[in-house]
């Protein structure tokens, strides 16, 4: 099955400047979700791949979880893009799944989710852009990411199926959630020296 979307190790953030009294920064907003933080080693942890179909009932279980999360985060959060994702180590399971979330489309269930092509193949040509992590949603990360991206993944019921991101905000955002399956964030991904952190 393949699906076309088109639309377009650890550093510790410094201090979030202060907030008027009684207001939640946005990382304790997400907390109160059940959003795992940054600082928590499941975080920088990879995952555990699921053995479809056997365990289908699990991958089931995690997704409905994740699905009630991401819906809890959506009503409190617009996200002006239209996108979001959500994978299994910012709810506290150590498994290779998450979710992504475009407008207009069905949301998509990634489990054991490769990359297998990204473009373009010029690191120097790969879009600069700032993205934000539910982990720790008070700040943002300004990298570059590749502009296109083709995912294979599995479905539920244990079908390989191929996603291709050919536009770069898509690209990045659903790059950002199969990274978390591996344990990585997006922070591990400025360069040394750069100024690549922003309070959201």
């Amino acid at each position: 099955m393949t699906s076309d979307v088109a639309a377009d190790r650890t550093t510790a953030p410094a201090p979030v400047p202060l907030r008027p009294t009684g207001t939640p920064r946005p990382s304790e907003v997400m907390a109160a979700l059940g959003i795992v933080q940054l600082g928590d080693p499941m975080l920088t942890t990879g995952t555990r791949p699921f053995d479809l179909p056997r365990e289908r009932d699990e991958a089931l279980r995690i997704l409905d979880r994740l699905t009630a999360t991401a819906d809890a985060v959506e009503r409190v959060h617009d996200f002006v893009g239209g996108q979001m994702g959500l994978a299994a180590p910012q709810i506290g399971e150590s498994r290779s799944i998450a979710i992504f979330r475009s407008a207009g489309v069905p949301q998509l269930a990634l489990i054991n989710p490769r990359v297998i092509e990204v473009g373009p193949a010029s690191h120097s040509d790969w879009a600069e852009d700032t993205e934000g992590c539910l982990s720790f949603f008070d700040f943002r990360c300004t990298f570059r990411r590749p502009r296109t991206a083709v995912i294979s993944y599995l479905t539920p019921a244990g079908d390989e199926a191929v996603a291709r991101f050919t536009h770069g905000r898509l690209a990045r955002d659903v790059l950002h959630e199969v990274d978390h399956l591996y344990g990585v964030l997006c922070v591990d991904h400025i360069e040394s020296g750069a100024p690549g952190l922003s309070v959201a």
